[in-house]
Order: C-alpha cells, then structure tokens, then sequence
C-alpha cells in the first residue's frame, strides 16, 4: 500500500510541476507587458522608461525566463512567493488573507453537495420510474446544465433584490447570509451530478444478480442497501475528488459575480492585471489541493479494492490531479 501510495503522489506532482511550468510558460507568451501595467497603476499615468526599467531590476524581469523559473521554484518551496505586481505586498500575506473565505466556501459547497446527493439518490434508487425519480431527474439535469453565473444571477435577483433577504455583496463577516447565496451556486451543480451519480450505482447493486439472490435468500432491504452503497463508496469518492478541481475553478467566477473576498477574485484580478507572482501562488495552491484530493480518493479506492493496489486496475481518479 505504501508503494502504491509514492507511486500516486510522485505522478500527481509531476503533473503539478507540469501545469506549473506551463503557467509561467503562457503569461511569458501573452501580450503586453507586466511591467509596464503594474508601473502605470502605481502611478496613474503612462510611465517613464526609468520607472519601467526599475520596475524590471526589482522583480528580476530582466533576467532570462529559465533563471527567473527556476528562482521561484527554488524559493516556492520555502513558501515564499515573491512579491505582488500590483502593491508590493509579500504574495504570502495576500494568499493569507484570501484563502480562509475560499476554502470555507469550497468547503461548504462540497459538504452541501455530498449530504444532499447521498440520500437524495438513494431514494431516487430505491423507487426507479416513480415520480419522484422522474422528478428528481429534471430538477438536477437542469441544475446541472445551468450555467453557475445565470443561476448566481438568478439568485441574486430573487433572494437579494427582490426579497432583501440576502446582502447584494457576500463576505464571510456577514455569517450565514455573507456565505449563503454563492454556497449554493457552486454547490448546486455539484449536488446534481453526485445525486444522479449515486442513484446510478446505488440502482445497479441492487439490481445485481447477487443481491437479487442475496434478497431472495430473506435479506432486509437495509442490508442490502448498505451492501450496495459499501459497492458504490470508490467511486463516489473518485467522483467527489473530481469535483474539487472543478468547484475551485468556479469559485473563480462565483466570487466575482458576489464580489466575495476569497482567493477566486485575487486569481481574477491577477490575470488581468499580469500579477504573475499571485497567479503562480494560487495555482500552486489549487494544485496542493487537487494532488491530496485525488491521491486521497486514490487511497481510498486501493483500500476498498485491493486489485487497484497491484495494479489489476486503473482507479477512476487516477487522472484528476
């Protein structure tokens, strides 16, 4: 277990490496300078040729690109980022100060969509072709397909404009009503797909041939449902895995559209203001968080089926980091 367990984590931060030096790689090749941006929004004005050059020498952009990557490699590790293109400020300190907001909004997202999705499906599973299967069915297909700025936008007209219940503007220092508005846009999503998921697994070990005998030998339908949902736990855990990337992609544009305060909008504003530093830390960061859920998920399926251990099988979530 231990080798297959080096095995995963070595190949998640080759891939972590890769995304990494692809990053440094696209904001070298983008149009426009970083220098020049940062230097006209200290000033408020077109800069000099000297403000520019000195903007240059103090972030080391004069020197070549693999010098410059390999410095900052060298100095990620020690957790020191360099500093922000926009105010100077040490990366670290505005990572500090972001990440707590997105991560409890992750956090809860994940945690609504796997509490809801688990019994939710399970019901739908139980009853397949009842009306509330079919039921189910629409309403999370829609959730599913609805893109997470229209039903943000959606939100925010219903519950803050028009009812007033919620703030227009989320933070997490508003309690419940600073956190409830994007938690649930990006958790929807998440909650429909999880729920579908586990209705389908659920569906299938009951319908399998050895639970069919297994029912017809006199087992208790809370048996068998246990036996079914202990069939369907590595993948789940794969799927949720999964998710991880894909809610931290769209916390981006969800604390944009709710002018939330986490490390989502500082990405934002960093790519467009070609603040390089803040964009490498946070996609290291994002990157950490992928590597543990998907080596995570990949522990756990190798735990429940030793066949992934010796490798008989690929696990589902093998690729997500």
């Amino acid at each position: 277990m231990l080798a297959y367990a080096l095995r995963r984590l070595l190949s998640a931060l080759a891939t972590l490496a890769g995304v990494l030096t692809l990053v440094f790689l696209l904001f070298a090749a983008a149009p426009g300078d970083p220098a020049t941006l940062a230097a006209r929004a200290a000033g408020g004005r077109p800069p000099s040729p000297e403000a520019v050059e000195a903007f240059r020498r103090l972030h080391g952009l004069d020197r070549p690109l693999p010098v410059r990557f390999l410095s900052w490699s060298i100095r990620a590790v020690r957790l020191d980022f360099g500093r922000s293109f926009q105010d100077g400020r040490p990366v670290r300190e505005r990572l500090a100060d972001a990440l707590p907001a997105t991560l409890l909004l992750n956090a809860s997202a994940l945690l609504l969509s796997l509490v809801a999705a688990v019994p939710a499906g399970v019901a739908a599973a139980r009853r397949p072709g009842s009306r509330f299967d079919r039921t189910s069915a629409f309403v999370f297909d829609l959730l599913f397909a609805a893109p997470s700025f229209a039903l943000g936008l959606l939100l925010l007209l219903i519950f803050s404009a028009k009812l007033r219940w919620t703030p227009l503007f989320s933070d997490p220092a508003l309690g419940l009503r600073g956190l409830v508005l994007p938690v649930a846009t990006l958790g929807l999503g998440a909650l429909a797909l999880l729920s579908r998921f586990v209705r389908t697994c659920v569906a299938a070990a009951l319908g399998d041939p050895a639970a069919l005998a297994a029912r017809a030998r006199g087992e208790s339908d809370a048996a068998a449902l246990r036996r079914a949902l202990r069939r369907s736990a590595g993948a789940f855990s794969a799927l949720a895995s999964v998710l991880v990337p894909a809610l931290l992609t769209g916390s981006v544009l969800v604390e944009r559209l709710f002018s939330f305060p986490g490390a989502g909008r500082l990405l934002a504003d960093g790519v467009f203001a070609r603040d390089l530093p803040v964009v490498l830390g946070l996609t290291l960061c994002s990157g950490l968080a992928v590597v543990a859920a998907s080596v995570g998920a990949d522990l756990v399926s190798a735990w429940l089926d030793p066949r992934l251990r010796d490798g008989v099988l690929e696990p589902a979530a093998g690729g997500a980091a």
